[in-house]
């Protein structure tokens, strides 16, 4: 398992400090401080039901968390067990 030096708060807080998200509950902020092994750009592999998801990444703890805008400008961060 290759290990980046980049933590998930880090490549999503470009969303996460967006004001409309800011105070907004996401489960996902909680692996905030885990470093990330994989990125992907497509829905392949993607764990979850989503089939939408365009960018998401893998954590150095066995989870995914991704990048999933069910309606424009909605945006939602789910993750899933790998």
């Amino acid at each position: 398992m290759k290990t980046s030096k980049i933590k998930l708060k880090e490549d999503f807080g470009i969303w996460w400090d967006m004001p409309k998200y800011k105070k907004k509950d996401i489960p996902a902020r909680e692996h905030s401080d885990r470093y990330i092994v994989d990125i992907h750009s497509l829905n392949a592999g993607w764990p979850g039901p989503e089939q939408d998801i365009n960018y998401w990444v893998e954590l150095d703890n066995d989870i995914a968390v991704g990048f999933h805008e069910p309606q424009t400008g909605k945006a939602e961060f789910p993750f899933y067990k790998l």
